[in-house]
């Protein structure tokens, strides 16, 4: 009678051995952390740059520099060719500017 017992229990425990198996290789592991967005847009870190060097900026032309080099990073991913070409195009007439203007005036005293 044991090895009656044993015969039929077994092929039960081997089909729920294998659905157990076959429900579970189905499902994904879950990613601890996810990758999602920046914390920040490219509008909002303009925002900040805009916000904490602007002032600056009207103190000394070095901020003018900082500036522009630093909305160029920020807009063009890191690629140091086009952040050059962005700093030439948008802040070197104001740099020129602001470095005439202060040799006009250190040349008059």
């Amino acid at each position: 009678m044991e090895v009656a017992v044993v015969t039929t229990a077994r092929p039960q425990f081997i089909a729920v051995l294998f659905a157990l198996i076959v429900a579970q290789h189905g499902r994904r592991k879950r990613r601890t952390r996810r990758k999602g967005r920046a914390i920040y847009s490219t509008y909002e870190v303009n925002s900040i740059i805009d916000a904490t060097i602007h002032p600056l900026a009207d103190q000394h032309w070095v901020f003018v520099v900082a500036d522009g080099l630093l909305h160029a990073a920020n807009e063009s991913g890191g690629d140091p060719v086009e952040i050059l070409l962005k700093f030439v195009k948008y802040n070197m007439p104001e740099l020129v500017r602001r470095l005439l203007k202060q040799i006009r005036e250190s040349s008059q005293d």
